[in-house]
């Protein structure tokens, strides 16, 4: 109890108007306000007094009304009686890992997805980088995983047939006189995190060896050579495929509604497709997390949604950047405190350059919504990296939002109070980098409460689809050869053949929308955003999967069309 009272003064001092209550040894914030950044505040608070096992902010925000998950309008029969020994809810690319390493063990394995195909939310959000790790407390679970992750990514990567690039990572200051205390600083930091490669000390003749195009009023850096990126969705549907290769099953347009609990355990799980009977449940919802855990009567931690807003440039920008770069970098000591690392200038996988993003925290878990005015200010701000970049390269932008916890770090465990369920939750920045360590774990302690064993015939190695634009003259006529399609391109910008959108649409989780087809091959990522290769697209999509054109949808439940507009056959 004087852990409360301690909190609750604390409040008090700030004057916010909430009450602090103990559950177990969880803290419960309850009250009702308009102001929500009082609201974050207050979790804030709580769990930097690291007085409890978790925090559960449950304080309302006048005149917000939550808005229902997006999910499929679905309603049947599917999956009614079904019994499986894990349970996975979520798709994305925590959970996808999961799939796959439970895949590994002599058990039954099922991913349900609320919306319509694989990497909806932050995993198709969010650049691809793969962290080298300065940011991180030396005792996070942040740090844990990405540590052990980064040790396997590029033969994950290579197994999988999905990008991967060392093209390294640097953060850039302005002032010399900063450099005296943060060089050291840096080092000390690169070896007790472990950071591969570790930290380069450079100066600007240096780094402009490596960054010509650098501003000329950065006056030296920290590079670190182990930096890397990916492509986090096409990383995502891999790692779901090899676990279908290797016996589990995905479930998309599967919406969790509810569970049922008895002795601590939960018993059943309604979807909209039917009630499911696990053994086991993981709990990788991401952004609902929170919100599956207080289904199961396991919440211990809350998720407050932190908005960011990328810009994606034409390739045209390409030759001014080679690798990930930034010049804002927290304040010595205060990375606790910032919970960002401030964005920067990012290469993806594909060779675009990324701009991005900022940190807002927001109350609607799903807003995706751009504002010209975030746009505006992450290109001032990296511009001042490489001021040659413009405005005018824009083709695209986009927003998600991360899944933070008011403790700002991953919670990886079993569950508190529920004895079946392994939470896999607040998986912010760097979880892309951390995915396959984290999927490790919870397949561990899967297999370990069912006593599974592993599979002596586990294969790690999905075959992609083939790119066309990545093979030589020889190898692509040969190709092509062999089968015309892979010779008519279909997305100009990006050079996709009609060969590979066919492949995707066959592929072993088919997209059934416009974008599905883009999160696979790319048609419709290019300068023209699908403005000449969309009908294409549409057509196809339609002959392949044997559905009327009418119904097409560039993803989700929206169609793209109301009719026909004369008669015709």
């Amino acid at each position: 109890m004087n852990k409360i009272r301690q909190l609750q003064n604390k409040l008090d001092h700030e004057g916010l108007p909430f009450k602090a209550k103990a559950k177990d040894d969880c803290v419960v914030l309850t009250g009702v306000t308009a102001d929500y950044q009082k609201i974050i505040l207050a979790g804030k608070i709580a769990a930097e007094s690291r007085s409890f096992y978790g925090v559960i902010n449950a304080i309302t925000l006048e005149g917000f009304t939550p808005q229902e998950p997006k999910h499929s309008s679905l309603e049947d029969k599917t999956l009614e009686g079904v019994s499986v020994d894990v349970l996975v809810i979520g798709g994305g690319i925590i959970g996808s890992a999961i799939l796959r390493e439970l895949s590994r063990y002599d058990l039954s394995a099922l991913l349900v997805e609320k919306e319509e195909d694989l990497a909806m939310g932050a995993s198709s959000r969010n650049d691809g980088c793969v962290h080298v790790g300065i940011d991180l407390d030396k005792n996070s679970a942040k740090l844990h995983y990405l540590i052990r992750s980064r040790r396997i990514y590029a033969t994950l990567c290579k197994d999988l047939d999905v990008p991967y690039r060392e093209d390294g990572q640097s953060v850039a200051f302005k002032s010399l006189t900063l450099k005296g205390i943060a060089a050291p600083y840096l080092r000390a930091k690169a070896r007790q995190n472990h950071i591969p490669g570790g930290v380069k000390i450079l100066n600007r003749e240096q780094m402009l060896k490596i960054e010509p195009h650098l501003a000329d009023d950065i006056k030296w850096a920290a590079y670190f050579p182990g930096g890397a990126c990916t492509s986090p969705y096409e990383l995502t549907i891999a790692l779901a495929e090899n676990a279908v290769m290797n016996g589990a099953r995905v479930s998309l347009n599967t919406y969790v509604k509810s569970m049922e609990v008895a002795n601590r355990a939960i018993t059943a799980v309604h979807t909209n497709r039917g009630t499911l009977y696990p053994k086991v449940v993981v709990n990788a919802a991401g952004i609902y997390s929170d919100v599956i855990a207080a289904m199961a009567d396991d919440q211990f931690f809350t998720i407050h949604p932190r908005k960011g807003t990328d810009s994606i440039l034409d390739k045209a920008a390409t030759p001014f950047l080679s690798h990930t770069a930034m010049t804002v970098y927290p304040k010595l000591g205060e990375e606790k405190r910032t919970h960002s690392k401030g964005g920067g200038l990012i290469p993806t996988a594909d060779k675009n350059i990324l701009v991005g993003p900022d940190a807002i925290e927001i109350p609607d878990r799903e807003d995706y919504t751009t504002a010209k005015a975030s746009i505006d200010t992450i290109f001032n701000k990296h511009k001042t990296t490489i001021d040659s970049l413009s405005e005018r390269d824009i083709i695209t932008y986009f927003s998600g939002t991360r899944a933070a916890t008011y403790e700002e770090d991953f919670v990886v465990q079993k569950g508190k109070w529920t004895k079946n369920i392994l939470h896999a939750a607040g998986i912010q920045s760097p979880g892309v980098t951390a995915a396959p360590a984290i999927g490790e774990d919870i397949a561990l302690w899967a297999s370990e409460m069912l006593k599974a064993t592993k599979k002596e015939d586990f294969n790690p190695k999905r075959p992609g689809i083939v790119k066309t634009r990545l093979l030589s003259l020889e190898e692509r006529d040969a190709l092509i050869k062999k089968n015309p399609a892979y010779g008519h391109i279909v997305c100009r910008c990006e050079e996709i053949s009609e060969g590979e959108i066919i492949d995707a649409i066959h592929s072993l989780i088919p997209p059934t929308t416009i974008d599905g087809v883009k999160r696979r091959v790319r048609a419709g990522m290019g300068r023209c955003q699908g403005g000449f290769c969309q009908p294409a697209v549409v057509s196809l999509l339609a002959k392949e999967s044997h559905h009327d054109i009418l119904s097409t949808c560039k993803k989700g439940e929206g169609k793209l069309f109301f009719g026909l507009t004369k008669e015709g056959k």
